[in-house]
C-alpha cells in the first residue's frame, strides 16, 4: 500500500474500534461519493450498477447519510424502479398465463417460462467489490508496517482489529512472526475490555452507587464493534475468497 495508505491507518488507530474497519468505511464513502458525482452519467458505470440492482442494503442505508446525495441516487435508482416495473409487467403475464397453456412442461418446472416471476440475478454491490479489495491492502499494509516506528505504535495503542479482521489477517500472515505479534497484542487488549466489562456489570449492583470510568462506559459499545465487525463489511455480499490468504504479488512485496 502506498504511503498514503499507511499514513491513513495511523489516523484510524487513533480512533475507538478496529482500525481497518475505520478506513474501509473512509473508502467506502468515498467511492459512494465518486458513484454519485462522477459517475452517474458514465453508461459503463450506471450498466455495473443496473446488474447489481444499486447498492445493498448496507451501503444504501449509508448513502442515505450522506449530504447531497438526493440527485445522483435518483438518477440512479430513477432506472432500477423502472427496471423493476418491468420485470413486474412480466411477472404478471406470466402469473396471468393458465396453466394448460404452459403445457406440461411448465407443470413440471421445466419449461422456459418457469420462473419467469423471479426477478433477474443480481450482481454484487459494487460497494462491497471495492472494499474486499480495499481490505486485503489494508490488511498486508498492517502486517508489513507493525515493526514500523508510526505504525506500528499507533497500532499498538488502539483498540485492535475487530474478531473477523484479526481472524483474516492471521489467515494472510500464516505462521510468521507478525502472526505472534498480532495475537499477542489482541490476547492483551481483549483481557483488558473483558476486565472493563466485568466492572461495568459488577457496578449495576443495586447494592452499589455506580460511578463508570470512562473505558467502563463504553466498554460494551467497544464489545459489539470488535467481537461482529462493521455490519456493512461482513454482511452477505462480501465475498472473500478462502480464508484471507495474502495475494502472491502483496507476499513478494514484503
Amino acid at each position: 500500500m502506498s504511503l498514503n495508505g499507511d499514513h491513513r491507518l495511523v489516523e484510524a488507530c487513533a480512533h475507538p474500534g478496529c482500525p481497518v474497519c475505520g478506513c474501509l468505511r473512509d473508502v467506502a464513502v468515498r467511492h459512494l461519493a465518486a458513484v454519485l458525482a462522477e459517475h452517474v452519467t458514465d453508461p459503463l458505470s450506471r450498466g455495473r450498477l443496473a446488474e447489481a440492482w444499486g447498492f445493498c442494503a448496507a451501503h444504501a442505508t449509508a448513502l442515505r447519510e450522506m449530504p447531497e446525495a438526493a440527485l445522483g441516487t435518483a438518477i440512479i435508482y430513477q432506472a432500477l424502479v423502472e427496471r423493476a416495473c418491468q420485470w413486474l409487467d412480466e411477472a404478471a403475464r406470466a402469473v396471468a398465463t393458465p396453466a394448460r397453456r404452459r403445457g406440461w412442461r411448465a407443470l413440471m418446472g421445466g419449461s422456459r417460462e418457469a420462473g419467469r416471476e423471479s426477478r433477474p440475478r443480481r450482481a454484487r454491490c459494487p460497494i462491497c467489490v471495492e472494499l474486499v479489495v480495499s481490505e486485503g491492502c489494508h490488511l498486508d499494509a498492517l502486517l508489513g508496517g507493525l515493526a514500523d516506528p508510526k505504525l506500528g505504535p499507533a497500532y499498538a495503542s488502539s483498540d485492535g482489529l475487530c474478531l473477523p479482521h484479526l481472524e483474516l489477517a492471521l489467515g494472510r500472515a500464516g505462521a510468521s512472526p507478525e502472526a505472534l505479534q498480532l495475537v499477542g497484542l489482541a490476547r492483551e487488549k481483549l483481557r483488558a475490555l473483558a476486565a472493563d466489562l466485568g466492572r461495568f456489570v459488577d457496578k449495576h449492583d443495586h447494592r452499589v452507587r455506580p460511578s463508570f470510568t470512562d473505558r467502563e462506559a463504553a466498554a460494551w459499545r467497544l464489545a459489539l464493534a470488535l467481537v461482529a465487525g462493521r455490519m456493512e463489511l461482513f454482511g452477505p455480499e462480501m465475498e472473500r475468497d478462502g480464508a484471507g490468504a495474502r495475494s502472491p504479488r502483496a507476499r513478494r512485496s514484503r
